[in-house]
């Protein structure tokens, strides 16, 4: 055995002997973060609970960072100067769900990598940081706390996501490759006239027709974009009793593509699409950012798509096998969609990587109630732990060796053009 591959098996052991004390504590606050659903910039219980635990672990923690009162970090120093290798937390829930994004598992898995990766620091320069980033779900976070530089130190984030029944560490990165969908949002709100819908319908602007005409347009729309687009909206608002011709009604809309290039032209033709629908209609149009939630400055940003990195995948997936995280191959076929998430924002800035991991033995739709009931199973938490090992183990490499922390910045750099999309 080599000398560096002995020093990153004792590694491995201080971590798993450090996670394996922390993991009674880990899981109950999985479950906790569990029965406490919190919506977007909401989460005070998680946050308290998360940071409060960070604190007994020996983290000096900073809340409210950014300005985000439900954000936090945490760090902890090594032997001397050198790099800043964060692991991101989310635990924010969703409407009517609950956990159905398994958010609780991404703060376990993110604040046992911190734990892990500080027991390991003795020995190492730099820094860990647990960073709580709230409000993933259309919140936007992320967004937030990078205006407000708190990543401004940071070299490399690492995070991780539960998936459905596999664990996925794809290490093949080609040129172009996207791991998720940029993403934007809007409400579509159309103001009509209300009139008796019986004895004077001609004196009505029914503005519900306005919103129907601009779902009608969007499926027209389709067959004109690319395979990647996804466009998916609800109809928040149309009218209150038949016999009135609403003079109100919205819709709100998700708009996403591979690359945010082309989302900016995806959503130049829906507002077309919508003022035709005006138009037609005799309603006025209002357009309203919605999705991520603009800041407290007004800023309307968009969820960017992921930048893979391949050199961090590859330290992710060598440390699998040293955490003893089984690792799924990636299933074969063009990959036609995708989810979308802040974290995406952050790989755009610094080198990113994350880990997908399995919650559940066989396939269960995302953002969903089994999603919900999984997110606290045996499995889920083992499979947690062994991500937090996988994370940590990460970080010390990137920590120990300089060389890795400058490939993973060229591989970071070589993707910087626009990301296309693959057959």
């Amino acid at each position: 055995m080599s000398v560096g591959a002995a020093a990153a098996r004792a590694r491995a052991d201080v971590v798993r002997a450090a996670l394996d004390g922390a993991r009674d504590e880990l899981v109950r606050l999985s479950r906790e973060i569990h029965a406490h659903p919190e919506l977007n910039f909401e989460e005070r219980h998680a946050a308290t609970a998360l940071s409060a635990a960070l604190e007994r672990w020996g983290f000096a923690v900073e809340r409210g960072v950014g300005g985000v009162e439900t954000a936090f970090r945490a760090t902890a120093t090594g032997s001397g100067p050198g790099p800043t290798v964060a692991f991101l937390a989310e635990y924010d829930a969703l409407p009517g769900i609950g956990h159905g994004c398994g958010h609780n598992l991404i703060a376990m898995s993110a604040v046992g990598a911190g734990i892990g990766a500080k027991a390991a620091l003795r020995d190492l320069p730099g820094r860990i940081q647990v960073i709580g980033t709230p409000a993933e779900e259309g919140g936007g976070g992320k967004l937030r706390l990078l205006e407000a530089g708190v990543f401004a130190d940071v070299d490399v984030a690492l995070s991780s996501h539960p998936g459905s029944h596999l664990t996925l560490i794809p290490t093949r990165v080609e040129p172009g490759t996207s791991w998720s969908l940029a993403m934007i949002g809007f409400r579509y709100a159309f103001h009509g006239r209300s009139a008796h819908a019986a004895m004077n319908p001609q004196d009505g602007i029914n503005a519900l027709n306005g919103v129907l005409r601009l779902f009608s347009g969007i499926d027209t729309l389709r067959q004109h974009l690319r395979e990647d687009v996804r466009i998916h909206g609800v109809i928040t608002d149309g009218g209150t009793v038949p016999n009135v011709v609403p003079e109100f009604a919205a819709a709100n809309f998700m708009l996403r593509s591979r690359d945010r290039e082309y989302l900016r032209e995806v959503v130049e033709k829906v507002r077309r699409v919508a003022e035709g629908a005006a138009l037609e209609t005799g309603a006025r149009l209002e357009v309203i950012p919605y999705y991520p939630f603009p800041t407290p400055a007004g800023t309307h940003g968009m969820y960017e798509n992921v930048r893979p990195n391949a050199v961090l995948a590859r330290l992710a997936r060598a440390n699998a096998d040293l955490a003893d995280l089984r690792v799924d191959e990636p299933p074969g076929g063009p990959r036609s969609g995708g989810a979308s998430t802040d974290f995406g924002n952050v790989s755009q800035v610094i080198p990113a990587g994350s880990v997908s991991f399995a919650i559940s033995e066989r396939p269960i739709p995302g953002h969903s109630t089994a999603v919900a009931a999984a997110a606290t199973s045996d499995l889920a938490h083992a499979n947690a732990l062994g991500v937090a090992a996988t994370l940590a183990l990460t970080a010390c490499d990137l920590l120990a060796d300089p060389a890795l922390l400058a490939e993973a910045r060229a591989d970071f750099a070589s993707r910087a053009t626009t990301t296309e999309v693959k057959p």
